[in-house]
């Protein structure tokens, strides 16, 4: 789900994307100051709020997350068994601590909070809003020789390419079973051989995919080195100033009642 724009007219698809952008950067940076429960709790009640503007169902914010589980669950473990503190239990070389499951839990929901809250943008913001937003922020560099244009492109096709590079993966799994392979062994051996008859003709589409993609761009005569002006311009509104100031007041309160 994570990169699919899903076209709507609540208050959240209206603002600037700009806007969005810098709130995004915001939610990451508040998710690594939050460092208690209260913190967390009010994280998730913000984010719920967020979630039921934007009308997008919640369901879908939450299978955002399916990518990143395995992660999670890796991270977990190791924090778990490996941080020192006020031993739970213990066994052989393993212990469970009090410490250990905290940062745990706190590394699990930061991590899930962050990724429902960026698939927020990707869900409300279509790719050339994204594109314009990044190089309306980005602009200044442009004055120190960086090439703006070139990194909001960039960007745009990496998020743009997630849901496609994923649908394609699920059709290759389905030709593969359609000509008898077998996928969902529990032995790593076995696990290892499933990947390849997936992984080669990935590598193939996605490889075909660019050059098609490099084609189209020359055949619009698509030039970077030329200054190109904007169809609908990019204009902060009422609605922006009201987001940001929302955004600010959450912000402190967060400070506010960890310390």
């Amino acid at each position: 789900m994570i990169g699919q724009f899903i076209p709507g007219r609540s208050v959240v698809h209206r603002l600037d994307p700009r806007t969005k952008i810098i709130a995004t950067a915001l939610w990451i940076l508040l998710l690594f100051l939050t460092h208690s429960i209260a913190g967390f709790v009010a994280d998730t009640i913000f984010l719920v709020l967020i979630t039921l503007s934007s009308r997008i169902p919640l369901l879908v914010v939450l299978r955002s997350t399916k990518p990143i589980i395995p992660i999670v669950l890796f991270t977990s473990f190791f924090n778990i068994l490996y941080t020192s503190g006020d031993v739970i239990w213990s066994a052989w070389i393993f212990q469970i601590t009090k410490q250990g499951i905290e940062i745990s839990a706190f590394l699990s929901l930061r991590i899930l909070l962050m990724v429902m809250g960026s698939s927020i943008l990707t869900f409300t913001t279509s790719l050339t809003d994204i594109t314009s937003g990044i190089e309306s922020l980005l602009s200044p560099l442009e004055r120190v020789g960086v090439r703006i244009t070139d990194f909001a492109m960039m960007v745009t096709l990496a998020i743009r390419f997630i849901p496609t590079l994923s649908e394609e993966v699920q059709k290759i799994k389905d030709a593969q079973r359609a000509r008898g392979a077998s996928f969902g062994s529990k032995k790593i051996t076995q696990k290892i051989k499933e990947v390849f008859p997936i992984l080669v003709p990935l590598i193939y589409s996605s490889f075909r995919r660019a050059f098609d993609l490099t084609n189209a761009i020359e055949c619009r005569c698509y030039n970077q080195k030329i200054k190109r002006t904007k169809l609908n311009p990019l204009k902060y509104q009422k609605r922006d100033l009201f987001c940001g100031i929302i955004i600010v007041l959450f912000f402190s309160i967060i400070i506010i009642i960890q310390k």
